[in-house]
């Protein structure tokens, strides 16, 4: 007796997504059930990198993210430099992305490098996302976004100290912002509608704006790249007259410029994102590569925050303001702060560790700046008001705590 009858037997006409059957073009499509190879590696991928951002020692751009944490941690409406004890104006630092990092320090209390660990897996996953939204949107194949999964791993593990969060963020949404202008920009008129091919809805137009706009506070460059690639899609994806729909995204564009120019912490549309002769007043780039690996917790544990420490090391500058102090001089400073002031702080850290500099004008410069830590190399050489608290064997570089007697 068969196992099933032909009254029992069963149904071979169920839909081919709920069976997993053929789809339209003949291949056979998996089940509703069964993840994409981009979900799956694609949480892989974002699973180890995320991890290894908890590890990633605290220098250049990580460095430089958490100590803008830690400004906004202490004030988050008139913050300081990242780098340096003086009153923020106009620093391009404190875009709406640190904005939001800030306010996630302050209300759970987390660390500046904590948060900036935790915002890489939130980048990564924004990334992912917009990623997986672009190309379902140029292409139904579920194997494109995987191949782009290669590039991003190799990029991203060959140095994460070196991960640059605000550039990763600005790219993230301009994928989710591509995403969203194409699709807008394809939809088909609703059946009845009196005014057909009018889109973007001017709710959309709104919102891709402001998106535009955030880009750009962000991260200028990336915000060029953001605007050519939504006037390419507009001019390839819109099904209908292009006249009709101009005055939606012009209006769009008013948004984004309107969001760029009343950010209150800076103008978007001319803030200096670097200084125009800025120089690191750093020791050789050989020193620099082999501290570059150091975590410089030996350093970190000694300083309180909002302390100024007087170094040329470029490495121990960053990790030692992700973690709350201040430097006197930055190897590349803020383009916001004074010409004038920046000479003025370079010249002090150079005549601070000249060797045929006298005490007495050492002690004036860390009076003047209120200096009182120094972290110094091997090849530099103590003062004599100067003791010593902890050094790194790895690197010879010490830490000193300057008398104020």
């Amino acid at each position: 007796m068969p196992l099933f009858s032909a009254a029992s037997a069963p149904p071979s006409d169920l839909p081919p997504a709920t069976t997993g059957g053929d789809g339209p073009d003949g291949t056979t499509r998996p089940p509703l059930w069964l993840p994409s190879p981009y979900l799956v590696l694609g949480g892989l991928v974002w699973a180890v990198l995320s991890a290894v951002a908890w590890r990633a020692p605290l220098c250049c751009e990580a460095g430089l993210q958490a100590a803008v944490v830690e400004r906004l941690r202490v004030n988050l409406l008139h913050p300081a430099f990242p780098m340096t004890d003086l009153p923020a104006v106009a620093s391009a630092h404190y875009s709406p992305y640190a904005l939001l990092q800030g306010l996630a320090a302050r209300a759970t209390g987390l660390s500046g490098p904590s948060v900036v660990a935790v915002a890489a897996s939130v980048n990564l996953l924004l990334l992912l996302t917009g990623i997986g939204r672009l190309t379902r949107l140029l292409t139904p194949s579920r194997w494109v976004p995987v191949l782009v999964l290669v590039p991003l791993a190799l990029i991203h593990w060959a140095d994460p100290a070196r991960w640059s969060a605000p550039s990763t963020f600005a790219v993230a949404v301009t994928f989710h912002l591509w995403a969203w202008t194409g699709h807008a920009a394809a939809r088909a008129a609703d059946p009845g509608d009196p005014r057909p091919g009018r889109t973007p809805r001017w709710a959309e137009a709104v919102g891709i704006g402001v998106l535009l706009g955030l880009v750009l506070l962000v991260h200028p460059p990336t915000a060029v790249g953001a605007a050519i690639g939504c006037l390419a899609l507009i001019a390839v994806r819109t099904r209908t007259r292009i006249r009709p729909t101009l005055w939606r995204w012009a209006f769009g564009v008013v948004c984004a410029v309107t969001v760029a120019a009343l950010w209150p912490y800076y103008n978007g549309l001319t803030a200096p994102r670097t200084p125009p002769e800025g120089r690191t007043t750093g020791p050789p780039a050989t020193e620099g590569v082999r501290a570059a690996g150091e975590p410089y917790a030996w350093a970190t544990a000694y300083v309180p925050p909002g302390e100024v420490v007087l170094t040329d090391s470029r490495p121990a500058m960053y990790a030692l303001a992700g973690h709350g102090a201040y430097v006197l001089a930055d190897a590349l400073p803020d383009a916001g702060l004074a010409r004038t002031e920046r000479r003025e702080r370079s010249r002090a850290v150079a005549a601070y560790l000249d060797t045929a500099t006298p005490q007495a004008r050492r002690d004036g410069i860390t009076a003047r700046y209120g200096v009182r830590w120094l972290l110094l190399t091997r090849f530099q050489r103590l003062p004599e008001n100067a003791t010593v608290l902890a050094f790194s064997p790895a690197t010879g570089e010490v830490l000193a705590r300057v008398s104020t007697d």
